[in-house]
């Protein structure tokens, strides 16, 4: 089983008993505990901490610190979240209970952190999915001189790919300062996208275009003019695109660049929990109309069955009835029989019949047979158990 639970809720667990006694109740080890709060960058208590509350010495609660752009703040684990548990959180696990800081906050908060970006003017220092590429390349160039065929020609010789790596070297390098992970794919490098967080988001790095025409006249040059463009369609307030301009190139931008998409990713990410608790909404809305209606199922089928019961009741008291003046019918036919035959039979031909019919009148007599008594108990029996 796994359960999501958010920052603040796993704080309040790690700060709730110790952590060994904690994975026990959940059903995973404690240093699965200590990963997942390392994620959330919740503190956790220092050694010996439990020992010296217990022996009644001062102890510190580190706080929690405030959210920034790009923190994580839900986490999917393994494990059970017991009832016991589940009373020390407040709100829904995985539901964030707490007021929402507005964005702007959290984007002066991030800057600070992030301080300012600027692009590597060369690949001493590359990020690892930069230094992949250029391996690559190099592997390339070196196929390239034995057999110079289209395909093996290097990717990123030109001033311009060269250009663009630099750039994405120093987003990534700034993303991975931060705690983001960016992603591409593509041999050329063109499937970008830059995970912080519980969000992620696309963008592109290219040139403005070979024949971008301004005032009907052509512009080559701005082939070797780099935009870059935040995937995921436009949002409010937010600039979603740079382009290098007369005297300011997009390297100069890159600091508002990466603050950009950070930003953009928790709008996406605030987006995305508002259509998560909407659906989460409908689902308990849908429950709690199915529970009303196999409730009203449950109701309906019960009356049915008390109407039915009512029924075979009534049928079986007419039939009873009809049972027990037939049989008292028989009997004074028998008493008239004796009296018409007494001297026309011999006594023990009449006598013989007559215990027959008395038989048979009995048999069908509910108060003779004792079956009425069985009845009585029997409803006795249907009303005193529950439905």
């Amino acid at each position: 089983m796994t359960f999501h639970i958010t920052r603040e809720q796993l704080y309040d667990l790690v700060w709730s008993e110790s952590m060994q006694n904690l994975s026990k109740q959940i059903g995973i080890s404690d240093v699965a505990i200590a990963k997942h709060c390392r994620k959330l960058g919740v503190p956790t208590p220092e050694r010996g901490y439990w020992a010296k509350l217990q022996a009644g010495k001062k102890v510190e609660r580190k706080p929690l610190p405030p959210r920034c752009l790009g923190t994580f703040n839900r986490v999917e684990i393994s494990g059970t979240l017991t009832s016991d548990l589940r009373r020390r959180i407040v709100g829904e696990p995985g539901e964030d209970a707490s007021e929402v800081e507005a964005i702007d906050v959290l984007e002066e908060r991030f800057r600070r952190r992030l301080g300012k970006v600027t692009a590597p003017r060369g690949f001493s220092n590359p990020h690892p999915a930069i230094a992949k590429l250029l391996r690559k390349d190099e592997e390339l160039r070196q196929k390239y001189v034995e057999s110079p065929y289209p395909w093996n020609k290097p990717r990123f010789d030109s001033s311009f790919e060269r250009r663009r790596l630099k750039f994405l070297n120093g987003l990534f390098l700034a993303f991975a300062k931060v705690g983001g992970a960016p992603s591409l794919r593509g041999d050329d490098a063109r499937e970008l996208s830059i995970h912080m967080g519980d969000a992620g988001v696309s963008f592109e790095l290219d040139a403005i275009g070979k024949n971008a025409r301004r005032g009907g006249r052509s512009e080559p040059e701005a082939a070797d003019r780099l935009y870059f463009e935040i995937g995921g369609g436009s949002i409010a307030g937010v600039t979603t695109r740079w382009e290098d301009k007369l005297g300011s190139p997009l390297e100069e931008m890159l600091t508002e660049i990466v603050i950009g998409l950070a930003v953009a990713g928790e709008h996406r990410r605030r987006r995305w929990l508002a259509e998560h608790a909407a659906w989460l909404q409908k689902q308990r809305e849908e429950q709690v109309r199915q529970e009303l209606r196999r409730k009203a199922e449950a109701e309906q089928r019960e009356r049915e069955r008390i109407a039915a019961l009512q029924k075979a009741r009534s049928d079986a008291l007419l039939s009873d009835a009809v049972a027990w003046r037939d049989a008292d019918t028989i009997r004074a036919f028998v008493a008239a029989t004796q009296a018409a035959l007494a001297g026309a039979q011999p006594p023990d031909k009449i006598e013989a019949w007559v215990q027959w019919a008395l038989a048979e009148a009995d048999r069908r007599d509910p108060l003779a047979s004792g079956r009425i008594s069985t009845v009585v108990a029997e409803r006795e029996s249907e009303e005193s158990s529950p439905a």
